[in-house]
């Protein structure tokens, strides 16, 4: 039997071992450690569920969705998602292409009216309701505006600067790492690592681990098996996403960074980042168990723009 380890699958698939762990937890997915090994080695058939994994998540199929699939013999959930999908589709090209239609149509009774300030907006609205309420149309403005919002969500991308600060890690003095777990760090005195306050994150290591690291004051005196390190902190591009868009959003991030104007990769010249990338949990934790959804702001570490 055929055996690919963790890290050859997270390289070629473009996936992260947490996105991979995470498929495991669905039960979408399933690993192997022959020999008591420690990491993760996939089989044949495992490889080939992920493939179908990757293609319907590029189809935005739901996790969800999925797991019906994949439970039934027949094609019938297979069929009734891609529907499922097709109708949405169809409502946000719609609203879309009302609201291009919208936008067009002001544009060019400005320039034909010769409207030069910007106190003419508002007329847009007026317009826009007008427009909704005598079209033969099912779109309702409120409807209308979600799609325009949700059509905008890449641009939900938030600038913050962290500070210098004194971090505990899960590697052991050892050498080597825990499995990650909120836990580990509760259990050590006077650490209360909590989603949202940005004092607890996760970054990925060389052998595509992640690594859990909390803030600790700078006079914590370290007695326990794990190692703390000095966080750079510095200036970081954030977005969120929840887990199972994670690989997907944090490439979008980067693109909205490369075509930034202002900010660029905080990366030397061969496209090293000089700083790591790393995300913090921000839904509750019990909250994250019990619906098993779990949300994160994905850090991407920048710097200003040469001009």
């Amino acid at each position: 039997m055929t055996l690919v380890r963790i890290n050859e699958v997270v390289e070629a698939y473009g996936l992260s071992s947490r996105t991979l762990r995470y498929y495991e937890e669905k039960g979408l997915i399933w690993s192997r450690h022959p020999g008591n090994k420690a990491q993760r080695y996939y089989d044949t058939a495992a490889l080939e569920r992920l493939r179908q994994i990757v293609v319907l998540r590029k189809l935005q199929i739901p996790l969800k969705d999925m797991s019906v699939i994949f439970e039934s013999e027949s094609t019938t959930s297979l069929i009734q998602a891609f529907v499922n999908k097709l109708e949405t589709l169809e409502v946000e090209i719609t609203a879309l292409s009302e609201l291009r239609r919208l936008v067009n149509d002001f544009l060019n009774k400005m320039i034909k009216s010769g409207i030069k300030k910007i106190s003419a907006i508002p007329l847009l609205y007026e317009e826009t309701e007008k427009r909704l309420a005598s079209a033969e149309t099912t779109i309702s403005y409120e409807n209308l505006s979600k799609i325009s919002r949700e059509s905008l969500r890449l641009h939900d991308i938030r600038i913050i600067r962290l500070p210098i600060s004194r971090m505990l890690t899960t590697r052991l003095k050892t050498g080597q790492m825990e499995e990650l777990s909120a836990e580990i760090m509760q259990s050590l005195n006077g650490l209360t690592p909590a989603p949202g306050l940005r004092n607890c994150f996760l970054r990925k290591e060389e052998n595509g681990e992640w690594l859990m690291f909390i803030q600790i004051p700078n006079g914590y005196d370290n007695n326990s098996p794990y190692m703390d390190e000095t966080f750079p902190g510095g200036l970081y591009a954030i977005t969120n996403a929840y887990f199972e868009d994670m690989d997907e959003r944090t490439q979008m991030l980067k693109d909205w960074i490369a075509k930034s104007e202002d900010f660029q990769l905080d990366a030397d010249e061969a496209g090293t980042l000089q700083r790591v990338e790393m995300i913090e949990e921000i839904m509750p934790w019990d909250l994250a168990a019990k619906l098993g959804k779990y949300q994160q702001d994905i850090f991407v570490p920048i710097k200003l723009r040469e001009r």
